[in-house]
């Protein structure tokens, strides 16, 4: 081989003193590259979730504000607003329209012996709730919690079956609920549980008393149509809406109860009750 041929293939396969510097100082810059891609890949965290209040809850209330029950109701007020819209982040369902699965009524006196199934109702109203009670015992950890609404309506699909007044009664077809000027309460105790220096709640026992002044039905295609015997049996309905009342409302009662559970539970599993009700009150905080 032609010694100028030699020289170059030596330069080409055994580099110098500086050319092996400048591969030391490449591979050292990838190892460093590839350790940072590895510290900056996420990392397990086995500690609980933390996230704050969600900005439709304009502030929270410390436990130790003489007018925590002001406070309470009037963030509660608005927000309801934005909880009824569903919030993923914080595991809420949208909640207007609310789904019912099923009201039933089962009436069995002397003149009424009626049974009105409907599933699967839509119940609507929800965003005009407003927050008119809190009143808390931090010690005994329970709470009654006081609402009122103006209209609350309830749409599905009905089936009926029985007799009023010696007259068989059948239909299905489109219902329609109106109740008008409500008060419910939810009333819950809770236990409180220490992770990682948070403490967090877990809503233990519940109920969902709640009253209604008037009430409205209209039940669609009855008697196969039949207009006149239809107009009939809804007036007589509407006449004994408290009876019809009393057999709809432990299932209104407890689909607003457990609806309630839900988003307070789900919302208190990654907001801490510390940043709910924190110790801490600052009397310049407005109000909003």
């Amino acid at each position: 081989m032609p010694n100028k041929t030699r020289d170059t293939m030596s330069r080409i396969w055994c580099p110098d003193k500086s050319y092996r510097m400048v591969q030391i100082v490449i591979s050292t810059a990838l190892i460093i590259s590839a350790l940072s891609v590895v510290d900056a890949a996420p990392k397990k965290n086995n500690g609980p979730t933390v996230l704050p209040l969600p900005s439709y809850v304009p502030r929270a209330c410390s436990r130790n504000d003489p007018n925590v029950t002001e406070c309470v109701k009037r963030v509660g007020t608005l927000a309801i607003q934005g909880v009824v819209k569903g919030d993923p982040k914080y595991r809420i369902p949208r909640l207007d329209p609310m789904l019912i699965e099923e009201l039933k009524v089962q009436q069995g006196t002397k003149q009424v012996g009626l049974s009105i199934i409907c599933k699967k109702c839509l119940l609507y109203g929800l965003p005009t709730t407003e927050f008119i009670q809190a009143d808390v015992d931090w010690d005994k950890k329970s709470c009654t919690w006081g609402f009122h609404v103006n209209e609350i309506n309830v749409k599905g699909k009905y089936n009926v079956s029985g007799q009023v007044l010696l007259l068989p009664i059948t239909g299905s077809g489109n219902a329609e609920f109106n109740l008008y000027d409500i008060n419910f309460k939810y009333i819950y105790e809770w236990e409180e549980n220490k992770i990682a220096n948070w403490t967090y709640i877990n809503v233990t026992k519940s109920e969902f008393p709640l009253e209604v002044k008037n009430m409205t039905i209209k039940l669609e295609n009855l008697f196969n149509g039949d207009k006149l015997l239809g107009e009939n049996m809804n007036r007589f309905i509407n006449d004994n809406w408290a009876v019809i009342l009393k057999d709809i409302k432990p299932a209104l009662s407890e689909a607003l109860a457990s609806l309630t559970t839900s988003v307070l539970t789900n919302m208190a599993k990654v907001v801490p009750f510390d940043l709910m009700f924190p110790e801490k009150y600052d009397p310049k905080a407005p109000l909003p």
